[in-house]
């Protein structure tokens, strides 16, 4: 077999072996042909090959190559504009859940962490998860302090595991760029940013922190609990957090009999979503029924914080100008804001592309608000996206991909549930909040405090000025190397510069004598303070003299 140097490594070859050893097994040893043999392949060889059922084939694969693979193809599922959408709903499938690693393991794992035995900073720990995923292990445990925990511990060995498969995947994402013609997409670029999301996932403080701005976000949210993070017991590679009792928003007959309202739930868990992602820039990126419990008194909490999605102001605003565009119908403008987002190509027909958003727009209109469904939505957006290769940022698929979730989750406690209804509702709100003075004030806080410096420095400012002026003090200093025509007109401007101040100085000035009682009068007046506002005058009509009257015969 002739491995790209890179992977003369033995322990990476044996891995780079296994790799293409289960491809070829499930059908797409083609792309082992195209990493092994060199040359040049068209890219439509792999949308044609074997197209039937591709889908499911490429979930197993994934689930066969192990956590790594598993994690990558949850994260691709969020990504339409890149995957064709029957892959899409076979990723959408792939489940993390593996058989518990054995506890004697993981206590070694968290007696390293911890800096010290079990027994020093846990009253009780039970030796059996309660979940167990491809990176990590959840358990119960009750701490010093008395509080009830949930602990979750990194499988021994999976940071290696998943950095050398890292290192794998982005030496074949290099070769598929170089051996595969006229691809769409960038396979490093992709493989560079699915690493990123993964090794993050791999580091426990990351997810804490994002637990803590939940809970800051949420403080003043009544209906809303988000557990504690106890950070004497968190690092890395181990996670410690509040234990919530509550029942999981997919067993609903449990909650039906608990007399929860299952209405208000999905209305608060959607509005919830909205504000995440309007008000704090931040929001659940997998907000999945098995990460939502109802507490005993009917908040909702939220239970799991390892992928999350970001959007600062200019990219929630973005998102607002481009729902607006939709919602009034206005092609250009969806246009111009997917341009401001650089997602369109520059080899994108933009008539067939104006053709097909008109499509999906028109659906939206001729079809009642309660009836419109996101997921239908994002089937048709992403479609389009994939259709034309447009490039959106990850964020904006995630959020699409968790707004269709939590449309699921609330059709699953409430038939009647419409996220489209909810949405109008908190648009409202939000422009009600926008148009007050308090909320402009303090949005543009920062601008007034700024202006109001500039204009407290400005008497002194002007002072200044006239002391130079009075001084012949003031200078102005050019250095450029241009034509001598340049340098005139150049000359010319200055003049009208410095002529307009002393003329305002004068008026200034001559206010000011006018004031006075004493001195020599004319029709009543200061005669120096007139003779003042004559030169003035005089200065200024020079300035309107030169402006439009010489430069206009000029041209």
């Amino acid at each position: 077999m002739n491995l790209p140097f890179i992977f003369r490594n033995k322990n990476i070859t044996r891995r780079y072996r296994e790799i293409l050893k289960i491809l070829t097994k499930n059908g797409f040893s083609f792309i082992s042909d195209i990493l092994l043999k060199g040359g040049h392949i068209p890219f439509h060889i792999l949308k044609s090959h074997d197209y039937m059922g591709v889908g499911e084939r490429v979930r197993k694969t994934l689930e066969e190559l192990g956590p790594t693979f598993i994690k990558m193809g949850q994260l691709l599922s969020t990504r339409g504009d890149l995957i064709p959408h029957d892959i899409l709903l076979e990723l959408a499938k792939l489940q993390d859940d593996v058989e518990p690693e054995d506890f004697v393991a993981i206590k070694n794992i968290l007696e390293s962490e911890l800096k010290g035995k079990i027994s020093d900073f846990f009253i009780y720990f039970d030796e059996t998860p309660i979940a167990s995923a491809s990176i990590g292990q959840v358990y119960r445990a009750k701490i010093k302090e008395g509080k009830d925990v949930v602990v979750k511990v990194q499988r021994p060995e999976v940071s290696q595991k998943i950095n050398a498969d890292i290192i794998i995947l982005k030496n074949i994402a290099k070769i598929l760029n170089e051996r595969i013609v006229d691809a769409p997409l960038d396979f490093v670029e992709i493989v560079d940013e699915l690493a990123e999301s993964l090794l993050n996932e791999l580091d426990y403080t990351q997810e804490g922190n994002n637990a803590e701005r939940f809970r800051e976000n949420f403080e003043k949210e009544s209906y809303i609990y988000i557990p504690k993070v106890y950070w004497e017991y968190t690092t890395k590679r181990v996670l410690t957090m509040e234990y919530v009792e509550g029942i999981s928003v997919k067993n609903r007959d449990l909650l039906v009999k608990k007399g929860f309202d299952l209405k208000k739930i999905a209305r608060e868990g959607a509005w919830a979503i909205f504000l995440q992602v309007y008000e704090f820039g931040l929001f659940h990126g997998d907000p999945h029924p098995g990460n939502i419990l109802i507490t005993n008194d009917g908040k909702i909490s939220y239970i799991d914080f390892g992928i999350v999605g970001y959007l600062d102001k200019s990219s929630r605003e973005m998102i607002i100008d481009l729902f607006k565009a939709f919602a009034e119908n206005d092609i250009e403008e969806v246009i111009e804001v997917l341009s401001d987002m650089g997602a369109i190509r520059p080899d994108t027909n933009l008539r067939t592309l104006k053709s097909d958003l008109s499509h999906i727009i028109n659906y939206f209109y001729n079809t009642p608000l309660k009836n419109i469904s996101v997921n239908d939505s994002m089937r048709k957006i992403m479609s389009t996206v994939y259709k034309h290769k447009l490039i959106l940022p990850p964020e904006f698929t995630l959020l699409l991909k968790s707004l269709a979730t939590v449309e699921g989750v609330g059709r699953s406690l409430d038939p009647d549930f419409s996220i489209s209804s909810v949405a109008k509702d908190f648009i409202k709100q939000v422009y009600l909040r926008n148009i007050s003075l308090t909320k402009i004030l303090k949005e543009n806080s920062k601008d007034l405090h700024k202006a109001i410096i500039v204009l407290r420095k400005l008497p002194s400012k002007i002072q200044s000025i006239m002391t130079k002026l009075i001084k012949d003090d003031i200078k102005v200093r050019i250095n450029i190397d241009e034509s001598e025509s340049l340098r005139y007109d150049l000359n010319i401007m200055v003049n009208k510069v410095i002529v307009s101040i002393i003329a305002s100085a004068l008026i200034v000035a001559s206010s000011l004598v006018l004031t006075f009682q004493g001195g020599y009068k004319v029709f009543g007046y200061n005669a120096l303070g007139l003779f003042g506002y004559v030169v003035a005058l005089f200065l200024c009509l020079w300035v309107f003299y030169r402006i439009f009257i010489v430069e206009r015969r000029k041209k």
